[in-house]
């Protein structure tokens, strides 16, 4: 007998769902742990107290729902998971959790500082500007804050993004609630929609939405008090907007280059892209000791070509292509645009 390839798939899925554990949600996350745990010891030790309150929190959903996330994680290696969390008898709240998978061996800090110390540049990854100074002025900041060394450099070396979150949201940047850190698992609150959603959304939404943008840009820029923070995936899908708060969040943080604010030399100059759609950079760029506009070009760029395109706002139009394109003999830097462009959507 000869299946039809539609029948063939329904008869391999069936064959894999024999052998398929429909597990609490719960120990899957306390094996993650665990396994992160083996991978380094002195990296996620002090979180365990914390991250078992979260994982005994977590409402269990249908073993429907758990049986197609199984299935849909042998097709998708993307670790995302919906959550609720709370006691059953009152109100729950929403959570994601995101897992990056990673390999590597046993880690310890030692290799932890030489596997970062010989990191070359990483466009599209986390990346710390050298400093002339003996010590990283980021590094001694996240000590200080209570980070153990071994944890920090594993993190800046896989995933900065749960790390810079938790520091963030204690500055009050707007980025998603963190609820935990768990190894390489981060439950952070729900966020709303990215901003693929709305682009035909109202024009009073879409005029805040642009304005919290540029608000955004100027505070990666200027707002965390010793540092820097170039955002390297400023982009639609990177950025949400939540309904019940009317506020744009950030919800990733692993694409960012961090430069020590003491390092630059006050001088403001204007970002040039490379060759290339989209936002094409050089990280050497970022690094070389002046203040770039290059946050407020993204959030310019994002505005024009995607979030406000068909606005018919002539003045805003105009003002949106002088900051994308801040010609030399028009434009020295971004940051005068971008005030102009708040003003102008507030009114």
């Amino acid at each position: 007998m000869h299946l039809l390839s539609g029948q063939l798939r329904i008869v391999l899925v069936l064959a894999l769902l024999q052998d398929l554990q429909v597990k609490p949600q719960k120990d899957i996350f306390q094996e993650h742990f665990e396994s992160d745990l083996r991978l380094c010891p002195a990296c996620f030790s002090a979180q365990r107290e914390q991250c078992e309150e979260v994982f005994r929190a977590i409402r269990e959903p249908s073993d429907l729902s758990k049986l197609w996330k199984a299935v849909t994680l042998l097709f998708d290696r993307r670790e995302i998971f919906w959550l609720e969390i709370g006691p059953s008898q009152e109100k729950s709240s929403q959570l994601l959790a995101k897992r990056k998978s990673i390999v590597a061996s046993h880690q310890s800090l030692s290799s932890l500082q030489e596997e970062f110390l010989n990191l070359e540049e990483r466009p599209g990854g986390f990346h710390l500007c050298r400093t002339a100074q003996k010590s990283s002025p980021f590094i001694n900041y996240l000590n200080q804050r209570g980070y153990d060394s071994s944890s920090i450099y594993f993190y800046m070396l896989h995933n900065i993004s749960p790390l810079l979150m938790q520091e963030l949201q204690n500055l009050d940047f707007p980025v998603p609630n963190t609820y935990a850190i768990c190894g390489l698992t981060h439950f952070q609150a729900y966020a709303g929609r990215t901003l693929n959603h709305y682009t035909e959304a109202a024009e009073d939404l879409r005029r805040e939405i642009a304005r919290q943008l540029i608000h955004l840009s100027l505070k990666l820029t200027f707002g965390f008090a010793d540092f820097r923070i170039f955002l390297t995936d400023f982009t639609s899908d990177n950025l949400t907007f939540d309904e019940d708060t009317r506020r744009v969040l950030l919800i990733d943080l692993d694409s960012v280059v961090m430069v020590d604010a003491a390092s630059t030399s006050g001088q403001a100059e204007k970002y040039e892209p490379l060759p290339g759609e989209g936002f094409t950079f050089d990280v050497s760029a970022f690094c070389s000791g002046r203040q770039l506009d290059a946050n407020v070009y993204q959030a310019c760029l994002l505005l024009r070509d995607f979030l406000l395109k068909d606005l018919d706002n002539e003045r805003l139009q105009l003002l949106l292509e002088k900051c994308v394109e801040c010609q030399d003999d028009l434009c020295d830097m971004r940051f005068q645009y971008a005030y102009d462009l708040i003003k102008l959507l507030d009114s």
